[in-house]
């Protein structure tokens, strides 16, 4: 007598067919939910970075700025300075909103020339540019058109000054003020996630 062939039911193969499809899904769903973080780490990594690079080369800048002597000598800007502000820096605030920071800075390590570097937020979009050194005034004015690109998506560019007894100021300020003694700048960025804020406090 011949014993019937073993062998799976219908009911048996689509039971296995329904548990490999439920775990290729699950599967599917763990490496797209993979790939959707290390995509986030790359940009916020991306912001980071591009926000540490605004932060050092604002403080490069300051730091590196004319000396109240200097200024009041032969290469003070043409602009006229904020009372608030050392001579060596300026402020602006646009209609539209934006801010303008100009900063008369020594170049090279022999600190025998100085530029104008003015910072501007357009729209987001965050600028840098310089005028050509000098060793005499008038310091060649920034050219706007030679711009360079710092960071996109920006939703803030603020820089206030520390007042002694007074607290922090917004730039310009109006009046009668005291020397400020410190500079703070506060960015703001913007991806995937929502809004970044970062902030760096400068001594002057």
């Amino acid at each position: 007598m011949k014993r019937a062939a073993g062998g799976f039911t219908l009911i048996e193969v689509m039971i296995a067919i329904t548990i490999m499809g439920v775990l290729a899904v699950i599967c599917w769903r763990a490496l797209d939910s993979v790939a959707n973080s290390d995509q986030r780490l790359r940009q916020a990594d991306a912001e980071t970075s591009t926000a540490m690079r605004v932060l050092q080369q604002f403080q490069r800048d300051i730091e590196m700025r004319a000396d109240d002597a200097l200024m009041n000598g032969a290469v003070r800007p043409a602009d006229q300075p904020a009372r608030l502000l050392p001579p060596s820096l300026t402020s602006e605030r646009h209609p539209d909103g934006g801010f303008t920071l100009e900063i008369t800075r020594s170049v090279g390590s022999d600190g025998l020339q100085w530029q104008r570097v003015r910072w501007w937020r357009q729209g987001s979009t965050l600028w840098r540019t310089s005028g050509a050194p000098s060793d005499h005034y008038p310091l060649p004015a920034p050219e706007p058109t030679r711009g360079l690109l710092v960071a996109r998506d920006v939703q803030r560019f603020e820089v206030r000054a520390w007042q002694p007894g007074v607290g922090w100021a917004m730039l310009p300020s109006q009046g009668e003020v005291l020397p400020a003694t410190g500079l703070e700048l506060r960015l703001g960025l913007r991806d995937g996630r929502g809004p970044l804020n970062y902030r760096r406090v400068l001594a002057l």
